[in-house]
């Protein structure tokens, strides 16, 4: 829905140890195995690529392409279903009481609440009509007649990428960049904490709290 001349300003928020107190990924990695739509050797790949990313050992958006490349072959509307479900058992109780207070008040302020992360829509759309937000920037997966092919439609939303979507995003809704909210944990949103006129770094990781200090940054 456009968001043209409807709100204020925009509050935009990431998903993962941002909104959910924990990465979802590690969840869905999980029941995907569990229900067999991941092989072992997938499986265990994933776990690898999991602590590579954590550790950065690798370059992110590399490590990123390699995890989703597992979703070859797989049926979309099997694949949202499963992280429905998943969200309902436990995701939805994982989201931060704290985040959902946040949420209210920039609501009350007459805001926008947009979700902004690299994760794609299976993870994404959950939380999008949960908390009935306004809008959702995220990775896109690309499948031909309902099959996933492993590869994104466009570029992952990460890093630089996710800080070009926010301020495109703004300007093409007619909000104000220095107008808008950002609310993220990783170091690699300090593109995008840098960007907006009010960052708030939200129980960030010890790198991001150095430089979120330093530059005056909120820390919730």
């Amino acid at each position: 829905m456009p968001l043209k001349k409807q709100f204020t300003y925009i509050a935009f928020f990431d998903l993962d140890e941002t909104i959910l107190s924990v990465n979802s990924a590690n969840y869905l990695v999980k029941e995907s195995r569990e229900r067999g739509m991941m092989t072992k050797r997938q499986f265990r790949q994933a776990v690898r690529y999991s602590l590579l990313y954590k550790f950065k050992l690798s370059k992110a958006t590399r490590i990123i392409y390699k995890m989703l490349a597992w979703l070859k072959g797989l049926s979309r509307a099997e694949l949202d279903t499963m992280c429905q479900e998943v969200y309902d058992r436990t995701l939805f109780d994982l989201i931060r009481p704290e985040i959902i207070k946040e949420i209210d008040g920039h609501r009350q302020n007459n805001a926008a609440i947009v979700l902004l992360s690299s994760a794609t829509t299976f993870a994404c759309l959950p939380v999008v009509r949960h908390l009935k937000m306004d809008d959702v920037i995220c990775s896109h997966m690309e499948d031909v007649d309902g099959i996933l092919t492993g590869k994104p439609k466009d570029k992952i939303v990460f890093g630089e990428e996710k800080k070009h979507k926010l301020i495109e995003y703004c300007e093409t809704e007619g909000y104000k960049v220095e107008d808008a909210y950002y609310y993220g944990d990783a170091f690699s949103d300090l593109h995008l904490l840098e960007a907006v006129g009010h960052p708030v770094s939200f129980s960030p990781e010890t790198p991001l709290t150095k430089v979120a200090v330093k530059s005056g940054c909120i820390i919730l």
